[in-house]
């Protein structure tokens, strides 16, 4: 809604050419009534609307910090935030226009300098509102009139002015009241220790000199403090008003050179007011529609002169043509126009030259000014402070609605990852109490097993031997020696091959052991631990081992024949042999007798003859019988010396004991690496879920403050929006 301002009818000034004369009336002091008696109730409305706002922004600052306050990396800008008119586009807090990036880093980094740029503003903000002064920039392209326009609103040359530029410095004019009525200039060259109590912090000399100074400025001033005195009534200056202490700061043009400009930038954040003047003949150049584009973000309606409008032959289409830029790059000021786009001819104002139209057109922009910066304070001043509120909080309320929304999603996933991870967890967990946490329990349990399977396996064997020994090849009486020893090795080399086969069985139950386990981590892990199997499969092919067989095998100590036959089996076998070889003896000897006798006495030697005959074939036959059993013989005793040997040295117990140590030491390399590495996966996996843990509880903590922060600026918000400052 546009000011509702109250223009003076006319002014009077003594000075003043005769058309001036031609337009003022004697209105003065009806206006100068007026004034007076709104002037008190103006001041108390302001200062009201003034402490509301300050209680604004400094929630507002609050906010900021709070916001700031969320741990690194947690604040996320939504997508697209730098697109123009976008649904989740920024204002303030947004990136350059059309700004893209991949990278989330990038963008949060941006979004942290804008917070502190927006906490530094509102700063700005609290203390310019704080200061009951107003401060009004006039500023615009480089040659536009800036200065000229300046003296025009004093009546005076105070700034110097020509045709070429010569403002390279800002130049801030006030009343010199506020030098206790002392006309002077103040160089200044840090302003933000400046003083006016303390001569260290300036340098003064005179007004006459101001122009000198301006152009060279060879002490290198950062600006110049003008105090000047306006000899008007209070209801016809700008300075010396009787309201409100006003400065007029005189800029250099916008594209004086990059330094100014980008100085001029950031000092309209300062300002309470804007006065832009535009070239007539120009109107408004690239920079200059990009400072106000910039400036609009937080004054909505910006004060525009077109000056040197005199020189213009077709004004319609002249004011045309600048309206219609004015509207596209500030819509409010367009659309209170009449009263804050103003077409003027300063310089004929200020050398008294105008005609009576141009004049009536200044005095009209100067009361329409006057209006807007002391009657409507509260919305030159304040106005600015709102608009960024507005625009602020809106950015805010998307940042809160959008981090709000990605902690959710993000909680609902941590809990999703958490619930499908349970089953492998609790498995591996499984895993752990079942057979780690017992290792020396499974390892035995294996080992066990392989050294029963060895006992049962010798001891049958021993049980059995005589069934093992028949393929042994008899070679007859004559090889009984070799046959006992062909009956020796054959033992001996079935021994060996049982305790082959029992050495296979505990490798075959220590990998089905450590397979086990394998098949078991393969199903609650993505990545199971690698077990080198080449440990357990030449469990018994080492040296080590090797060393352990050839002790377990000492038993196989090549013997002598003699340590089989011992004296009483050498006697058990004559015992055996005698009889018969005696009667086949006596039998020959006997018929030798018989033979002899014939000669004396034919028929006694005939029944003799047929006695040792008899005997002499019992003899023969029982010697070949006594041959025919020798084989049996051997292999009763062999066996049985063998087995005495085998279980005076402990085939079962050593080598069953052997095994089961094999077993054991396997295991334990095999499965201690396993463990190794299973341990360190439970425990990544373990840590992997506490982490999840902490960040499904930080972002649902997050996800409440967002929220708790989206209600809060939702209401501050409403009321701000709700500030009538008209």
């Amino acid at each position: 809604m546009a000011p509702n301002i109250i223009r003076s009818p006319s002014r009077t000034d003594s000075s003043s050419s005769s058309a001036e004369d031609a337009i003022l009336t004697n209105g003065t002091t009806e206006y100068s009534q007026h004034q007076a008696l709104s002037a008190h109730a103006q001041n108390r409305l302001f200062a009201e609307k003034r402490t509301r706002m300050l209680g604004l922004l400094k929630q507002t600052s609050q906010v900021l910090s709070d916001l700031t306050s969320f741990a690194p990396g947690v604040l996320r800008v939504p997508p697209g935030s730098s697109e123009p008119n976008g649904a989740q586009s920024l204002t303030v807090l947004g990136g350059p226009q059309g700004f893209t990036s991949t990278s989330g880093d990038i963008e949060t980094h941006l979004l942290t300098q804008k917070l502190s740029e927006a906490q530094s503003h509102t700063s700005r903000l609290l203390l310019r509102i704080e200061d009951t002064r107003s401060r009004v920039l006039v500023t615009g392209d480089l040659n536009g009139g800036k200065s000229t326009f300046v003296n025009a609103l004093l009546r005076r040359h105070i700034v110097p002015d020509d045709q070429q530029p010569c403002t390279a410095l800002f130049c801030e004019v006030v009343d010199s009241i506020q030098n206790n009525g002392v006309e002077e200039v103040h160089g200044i060259k840090d302003a933000s220790k400046y003083d006016p109590n303390n001569p260290d912090t300036y340098v003064a000399f005179s007004i006459n000199v101001l122009r000198e100074v301006v152009e060279e400025n060879e002490p290198g001033f950062e600006m110049l403090k003008v105090y000047c005195h306006d000899g008007r009534p209070k209801e016809e200056s700008v300075l010396n008003n009787g309201i409100v202490d006003i400065s007029l700061i005189d800029s250099p043009g916008l594209n004086i050179d990059s330094m100014k400009t980008t100085s001029l930038m950031a000092q309209q954040e300062e300002i309470d007011v804007i006065v832009f003047v535009v070239n007539a003949e120009n109107h408004f150049t690239l920079s200059g529609k990009e400072f106000l584009r910039n400036a609009g973000k937080e004054k909505a309606y910006i004060f525009i002169v077109v000056n040197r409008f005199d020189q213009i032959r077709r004004k319609d289409r002249c004011k045309r043509d600048i309206l219609a830029q004015i509207a596209e790059i500030s819509p409010l000021t367009s659309a209170h126009a009449d009263q804050l786009v103003h077409f003027v001819a300063a310089k004929q104002t200020l050398d008294k030259t105008a005609d009576a139209q141009s004049y009536k057109d200044f005095v009209c922009l100067e009361d329409n000014l006057r209006s807007f910066i002391l009657e409507k304070r509260a919305r030159s001043k304040l106005n600015p402070a709102k608009i960024y509120m507005v625009n602020l909080l809106s950015d805010v309320s998307i940042l809160c609605d959008y981090n709000y929304a990605l902690c959710a999603s993000r909680s609902v996933d941590i809990s999703t990852q958490l619930t499908d991870s349970a089953p492998a967890y609790e498995r591996m967990l499984r895993i752990k109490e079942q057979f780690l946490d017992n290792l020396d329990r499974t390892i035995d349990e294996t080992a066990t097993r392989a050294q029963a399977f060895a006992r049962d396996q010798l001891s049958n064997f021993l049980e059995g031997v005589d069934t093992y020994v028949e393929d042994v090849e008899w070679g007859g009486i004559l090889g009984m020696w070799q046959y006992a020893r062909d009956l020796r090795n054959a033992v001996y080399r079935l021994a060996a091959v049982r305790l082959r086969r029992c050495e296979d069985f505990a490798v075959k139950s220590s990998i089905g052991c450590v397979k086990n386990i394998e098949a078991m981590a393969q199903s609650c892990m993505e990545s199971p631990p690698v077990v080198d199997m080449s440990v357990v499969t030449t469990a018994f092919e080492d040296g080590s081992a090797e060393a352990g067989r050839a002790a377990a095998m000492s038993m196989f100590v090549p013997m002598e024949l003699g340590d089989f036959f011992d004296m009483m089996d050498k006697i058990e076998v004559l015992k055996e042999y005698i009889p018969s070889f005696g009667m086949i003896c006596g039998g020959v000897f006997g018929y030798h007798s018989v033979t002899f006798g014939i000669w004396k006495n034919d028929q006694v030697i005939m029944k003799g003859k047929t006695a040792f005959l008899g005997l002499t074939l019992a003899g023969v036959g029982l010697f070949l019988y006594s041959l025919s059993d020798m084989k049996n013989l051997i292999d009763r005793k062999v066996l049985g010396k063998i087995k005495s040997h085998f279980k005076s040295v402990g085939l079962v117990t050593t080598n069953s004991e052997r095994i089961a140590r094999g077993t054991r030491r396997v295991l334990r390399l095999a499965i201690w690496e396993f463990q190794n590495q299973f341990q360190r996966v439970l425990i990544e996996s373990q840590h992997k879920r506490q982490d999840l843990v902490e960040m499904r509880t930080r972002s649902e903590l997050n996800k409440d403050e967002f929220r708790a922060l989206g209600v809060r600026v939702a209401t501050l918000q409403r009321i701000v929006s709700e500030v009538d400052l008209d």
